[in-house]
């Protein structure tokens, strides 16, 4: 582990983790003194619990907007997190990794560590109509970053040019392949925007998800570097046209294939294709892929038992002070 992200370590609170995995989503405008600003938008399936009405920001007076989604596949009472101590540094299990991982990271951990940026959280974007497509800034920033990728890697989506490319590989990391998350949705402001993996892993849809969180550090870390090397650098970005069908969905949910590029084909919890049977996360064909299994293969996709302390779990919070 580097210098860096033992910093990072010693700056990580569990209980603050565990309160965000569990904390419902309306609660967090008034814990963090965020405003929330209602949207004008319907779920494509009524059926559903989830939100996707709204978003919390709160203006720190920074350049960078950090962004996060707080919506789950999993339903509130499957998002109670379990730690456990191992010969790999601490983990976690929980549903909720997906992004709450991420929200912890932007809400607690960067500002633990003395990084400043105004924060922006949404729903529905696990169901593709994330509201970041309602928000506007009148400052203009200079990157965007978001904490929502499984494993260890970076992926910019429709932002991704050579000299991000670079910027990206002079922190440590490496580029990715993915779909999308609630980035995708923020062109309207203009400037580059980076997807940080967190370290989320297996079948993250599902209570099963882990993070070994040595490999959470270790982003976090790079991320640091990544944030000083291009202090006040604006990265401004410039649209170009997408096919009609790129973003959008049906009643369903279901958006277009990247790869084989069947119209309305992707599974929004899976994302696999119904027809190249491709993986839009991480470009595997389903056989291989382990970002979302069924339940038979759980088990046999779940991370090794190497425990050196008891495992411990937390309440499900109603709200907390920031």
């Amino acid at each position: 582990m580097s210098k860096t992200s033992r910093r990072v370590r010693r700056a990580y609170r569990e209980e603050q983790l565990a309160r965000i995995c569990t904390m419902p989503e309306r609660t967090f405008g008034p814990a963090f003194g965020m405003q929330t600003t209602e949207v004008d938008q319907q779920s494509w399936d009524a059926g559903k619990d989830a939100p996707n009405d709204y978003y919390h920001f709160r203006d720190n007076g920074a350049n960078v907007l950090a962004v996060a989604h707080l919506d789950t596949v999993v339903t509130p009472k499957r998002r109670t997190p379990a730690f456990r101590d191992t010969q790999h540094g601490p983990r976690i299990v929980s549903g909720a990794l997906d992004d709450r991982l991420g929200a912890y990271v932007i809400l607690d951990l960067l500002p633990q560590l003395g990084v400043t940026c105004d924060q922006l959280l949404t729903v529905g974007e696990e169901s593709g109509q994330s509201t970041a497509s309602f928000f506007e800034s009148r400052k203009d920033y200079d990157w965007i970053i978001e904490f929502d990728r499984t494993g260890t890697d970076v992926v910019m989506y429709q932002y991704e040019d050579a000299a991000s490319r670079r910027a990206v590989e002079a922190s440590g990391a490496k580029m990715g392949h993915g779909s999308f998350s609630d980035i995708a949705f923020l062109e309207q402001l203009g400037v580059k925007a980076f997807n940080w993996g967190v370290g989320y892993r297996g079948n993250y849809h599902s209570p099963q998800g882990y993070a070994y969180l040595n490999d959470t550090f270790g982003m976090v870390a790079k991320y640091l570097r990544f944030h000083a090397q291009n202090a006040g650098l604006a990265m401004p970005h410039t649209s170009y046209s997408w096919d009609d069908d790129c973003l959008a969905t049906d009643d369903a949910g279901r958006f277009s294939c990247e790869f084989c590029e069947a119209r309305y084909s992707v599974d929004p919890v899976t994302a696999i294709c119904s027809i190249c049977r491709t993986c839009q996360d991480c470009a595997d064909v389903e056989d291989t892929c382990a970002c979302y299994l069924p339940a038979a293969l759980q088990r046999e996709h779940a991370p090794a038992a190497r425990v050196m302390t008891s495992e411990r779990t937390y309440p499900v919070h109603t709200s907390m002070s920031n």
